[in-house]
């Protein structure tokens, strides 16, 4: 056992589940009510940005139907989530009752894949939302705490990082050019159009290869201005009616501009050697997708960023997969099992569990993103014992000098 849970069982001997995470209950059944009457405006207010971006980012086509079923979705994505709050802050109270003493593993981590085992079933485009969201938070904690020398080679090298992840962006581009995979990804190479209307030879787009490359880099630097602009505003809306000078202020400090520039680089750069390489060679090739995929993903040095990194890690597995298993011509038998585990349920139950563990235990590891969806739905508890438990290490170890 690590050491830092051997002082975790050293500082917390003799104190229950009370002096931990509800002082301010004198019961479990107190707190149960107590969060049940508080949690729900933190849950609403986490997905705000999941209620305004993808509008801002759809541009237009909006009818009644779709304004009711996306502000319909937003709350009901908010109250499972409301819900998976109540119960991993409950379980912490029952573990501790069942063992009859708090447990390292038993204070965040087994209680929230319990809790993300209970919520009720999520849609499964919002299943996916979280799961992956979650997985790629996973992946850069253990990126973060591995030490294999490969990772820490990725960790302390841009260079190296870059390159994987041009790696990762060829393998996504060449089978999404293959169109045997239908995944999200931050752009799709241009294909042959389904009903066989002809394009200008030898690229496969229909406008000129100018105007191709001008309307990517355009349309997705616009894209990252407005996910920038749209996750700062959230951010900052509660300085609005009390500190309107101080809001035009940190806003504008807030949006930064790497984000679209990736984007329009990597958009850009794609387009414009995918054409290169058609003009050069006659016409359009698959191969060209991977070498442009290769090329492109160089734009990584713009902003190389964890969630970038895991994402098209993650969109790698996931792609290949796929691609893989509907390209093969016969299904060997551990393929066919495999398909019919919920992966995905699984995947976003271990990652939940795995991420509330690192909040508390190794919360320098842990993305902020992690802190403000646990401390929104959980109205700050988990803050509040997080810092109570490093008061009580810092205590004992100043006893024990």
């Amino acid at each position: 056992m690590s050491e830092l849970s051997k002082c975790f069982y050293r500082v917390t001997a003799g104190r229950s589940c009370r002096d931990l995470c509800h002082p301010e209950y004198a019961t479990c059944w107190q707190s149960f009510v107590g969060i049940t009457k508080t949690l729900l405006p933190g849950s609403y207010k986490l997905y705000l940005t999941l209620l305004v971006i993808p509008p801002l980012v759809k541009g237009g086509g909006y009818t009644a139907e779709y304004w009711f079923n996306h502000i319909l979705a937003y709350a009901s994505i908010s109250f499972k989530t409301y819900i998976q709050a109540i119960s991993g802050l409950t379980l912490q109270c029952l573990l501790y009752k069942l063992f009859g003493r708090l447990h390292y593993y038993c204070l965040m981590g087994v209680p929230g894949l319990v809790s993300a085992a209970l919520v009720p079933k999520l849609p499964h485009v919002h299943l996916r939302l979280q799961g992956i969201t979650y997985f790629n938070m996973m992946l850069e904690v253990m990126i973060k705490k591995s030490k294999l020398r490969c990772l820490q080679l990725l960790r302390q090298s841009k260079l190296w990082a870059t390159v994987c992840f041009m790696l990762f962006s060829a393998k996504i581009m060449d089978v999404l050019r293959a169109k045997t995979v239908n995944q999200f990804w931050i752009m799709y190479p241009a294909t042959a159009p389904e009903d066989g209307k002809p394009t200008p030879a030898p690229c496969l787009h229909e406008a000129s290869c100018q105007a191709y490359v001008l309307d990517g880099v355009w349309k997705y630097a616009l894209v990252g201005f407005t996910i920038e602009a749209a996750r700062a505003f959230v951010s900052k809306a509660s300085l609005i009616y009390g500190e309107p000078a101080r809001f035009a202020r940190e806003l504008r400090q807030a949006i930064g501009p790497a984000l679209p520039l990736f984007l329009a680089a990597y958009v850009g750069s794609f387009r414009s050697i995918s054409c290169w390489l058609a003009h050069s060679t006659g016409r359009e090739r698959p191969g060209h997708a991977w070498l442009a995929g290769l090329l492109s993903g160089a734009a990584y040095l713009l902003y190389p960023k964890y969630q970038i990194f895991t994402l098209g890690f993650t969109k790698f597995l996931e792609m290949s997969w796929e691609h893989h298993l509907n390209t093969v011509a016969v299904r060997p038998r551990w393929m066919e099992l495999l398909q019919r585990l919920p992966v995905l349920r699984l995947v976003h139950m271990c990652s939940i569990g795995y991420m509330y563990h690192a909040l508390v235990f190794h919360s320098h590891l842990s993305p902020p993103f992690n802190s403000k969806c646990v401390n929104y739905c959980s109205d700050f508890r988990v803050e509040r014992i997080k810092r109570r438990l490093v008061s009580w290490m810092l205590e004992h170890s100043w006893s024990a000098c």
